[in-house]
């Protein structure tokens, strides 16, 4: 989830407020199929831009009179045969920082990863020390983009041998949440595999219990051995489920699974490196070794 600065206040006052452009489910409303699951996309704002729901088959299928939904709405049809999240930028400001999210480098010399939300709609894009980030590619289908901040890592994160993501597993995330409202320093959550489909069955996305606020987005999901299990990316819209439902989603996160980052990046040409990072098991040892790979990034308009 890509966080704007501007909601700072409002999200520390109303920790209930919507959480910025997470993709979130909800109960059928009015007008829409009662077999769907309802998903809402912020893209940066407190105003959801677009919403449709995610038929059992997959289809996406705008919904009537749902704010955005005529402009920015993707079109009906497979995952694969078009954009399966809509959305619509943050109006840029020029100069003025629209938002931030997550990254992490899979090349020791400035290669790495986030989520094309993040990036989306930005002038420019930079790190938490100012120096430019050139965006090499961005793939909205799976919400990946590759970007080059143009220096050197100390430590990459490295990709398991096997592409399966097993449930009940440890994963730990890495990221920057709520911006800079928290410090600059970098945040570790740690859960559980809870479930291996994304909203409506998405199976490019699995799902965890390890927190993920705005600006969370693009950063790491590891094992307890440090090596990828995804990205993350958003989490079910707390006020949406709790006007649908009257009860609060407790620990519903999604990320994109390793596999999509894998394919995304073999088509930019690059191969990341795998197996252990020889730092041991467990929290503490992982946090070690992944954090220096892990950065802040900020959208400019």
């Amino acid at each position: 989830m890509r966080y704007a600065p501007s909601l700072v206040l409002l999200l520390l006052a109303t920790a209930c407020a919507p959480l910025g452009e997470a993709p979130s489910a909800t109960a059928p409303q009015p007008g829409a199929p009662a077999d769907g699951t309802i998903v809402t996309d912020y893209g940066g704002g407190t105003a959801p831009v677009a919403q449709y729901v995610r038929l059992p088959d997959g289809r996406a299928m705008p919904t009537e009179g749902a704010p955005g939904a005529a402009a920015a709405g993707p079109p009906a049809g497979k995952p694969g045969e078009g954009t399966s999240v809509a959305e619509a930028p943050t109006p840029p400001r020029e100069g003025r920082a629209i938002g931030t999210g997550s990254a992490f480098a899979v090349t020791a010399n400035g290669l790495a990863v986030t989520n094309a939300h993040v990036v989306q709609g930005c002038r420019t894009v930079v790190d938490d020390q100012g120096r430019q980030a050139r965006v090499i590619a961005s793939d909205r289908r799976r919400d990946l983009a590759l970007i080059n901040v143009g220096r050197s890592f100390p430590s990459v994160v490295r990709f398991r041998d096997r592409a399966a993501v097993d449930l009940g597993e440890t994963v730990l995330v890495f990221g920057f949440p709520y911006g800079q409202a928290l410090g600059t320093g970098l945040n570790v959550t740690n859960g559980i595999v809870t479930g291996l489909a994304g909203p409506g069955g998405d199976a490019s996305r699995f799902q965890m219990n390890a927190a993920v606020q705005p600006g969370n987005s693009g950063g790491p999901a590891v094992d307890d051995a440090g090596l990828l299990l995804g990205v993350a990316v958003g989490r079910l819209n707390d006020i949406a489920v709790l006007r649908a439902t009257g009860s609060l989603p407790q620990g519903v996160n999604f990320a994109i699974r390793a596999d999509q980052v894998e394919g995304f990046l073999a088509e930019q040409g690059v191969r990341p490196e795998r197996g252990a990072h020889g730092a041991g098991t467990g929290a503490r040892a992982v946090s070690a070794a992944v954090a220096p790979a892990v950065f802040q990034i900020l959208c400019r308009g």
